[in-house]
């Protein structure tokens, strides 16, 4: 009984070896510096116009709640195979936020989860009024996909208190609002 225990074990392993390596494939390597797309973004203030790489836009003290969530959501507006939309995304998830959903590549699995691959590269999107209170920031964002469905995300940002990110706000939280179904009860 040993035996055969034995030679369970090491066919479990291997085809659990197998799958973990087929699944790894399928998704790209993160971006090289030069097959990463460019990135103009312009404020009304002069001191946070940019141009940049997707990828290395990343969280600024000169940048307010609503130029952030923009950012993010043109990133994954233009996300392409190497997925420098959703790891300019990741840039700005807080500390905080980066515990719960865990490293980049655990990210771009959870990206692509049917409540938030709308966010990929959809058609246009509208943002709701700003909402800031305190060092919380909330803006809804009605996402309209390719196929003309029109989705709803909160975002929620927090200025950072501390560490190297001090004084920047990021996101704590992208939160997919369900749309409430009319009935009737006669």
């Amino acid at each position: 009984m040993k035996g055969t225990d034995h030679v369970f074990d090491k066919i479990m392993l291997a085809i659990g070896v197998l799958l973990l390596t087929l699944f790894w494939m399928q998704f790209p390597a993160a971006p090289l510096a030069d097959q990463q797309h460019y990135a103009s973004y312009a404020s009304p203030y002069e001191e946070t116009n940019s141009t940049s790489k997707w990828t290395y836009l990343k969280p600024d003290k000169t940048l307010n709640p609503r130029e952030v969530i923009r950012i993010q959501l043109k990133a994954l507006q233009q996300n392409d195979r190497r997925d420098s939309g959703i790891i300019t995304v990741f840039n700005f998830s807080s500390p905080r936020n980066r515990m719960h959903i865990g490293p980049i590549n655990h990210f771009r699995i959870l990206v692509r989860n049917p409540a938030y691959s709308p966010m990929l590269n959809f058609k246009s999107y509208k943002m709701g009024q700003l909402v800031v209170t305190g060092n919380t920031a909330y803006q809804l964002a009605v996402i309209t996909g390719n196929d003309g469905r029109e989705e709803v995300y909160l975002f929620i940002l927090a200025k950072q208190r501390k560490g190297k990110y001090k004084g920047c706000w990021m996101t704590e939280g992208i939160a997919r609002m369900e749309s409430v179904r009319q009935t009737s009860l006669t």
